[in-house]
């Protein structure tokens, strides 16, 4: 999360150079196309971190860090279909229904959030 954080800062800082260049003169109108791009562009760029580490390895370099990881309940590596269905999909639904899917993982046996459960995925700790 750490390495995303300051890859959205650097970007953030880059994009806020070029949009007051480009946001000179611009109506309200425009500005706020400009802002949902923006928003948009770091919204897919998040998703792509998690399921781009998540799908390769099973590990964001912060999973890495604290040594553990996203595996099939099967034990196989989860691959890209299931970290896109577990980070995107399983995510998205876990913080529609307010967070209550993340707050699974404490009262669950196997220790799953809602995302886990869709994606049949467990965190296992190495």
């Amino acid at each position: 999360s750490v390495v995303l954080i300051v890859l959205q800062v650097v970007l953030s800082i880059l994009l806020g150079v070029v949009t007051a260049g480009v946001s000179n003169g611009m109506n309200e109108q425009g500005l706020t196309a400009l802002s949902l791009v923006y928003s948009l562009f770091g919204t897919v760029l998040s998703m792509a971190y998690y399921v781009f580490f998540t799908g390769y390895c099973g590990q964001t370099p912060g999973k890495m860090a604290i040594r553990v990881k996203v595996i099939r309940t099967d034990g196989e590596d989860i691959g890209y279909g299931r970290a896109f269905f577990r980070e995107v999909l399983g995510k998205f639904v876990s913080a529609i229904i307010f967070g209550i899917g993340y707050l699974m993982v404490a009262f669950d046996a196997q220790k799953q959030g809602l995302h886990d459960k869709i994606a049949n995925t467990y965190v296992i700790k190495l």
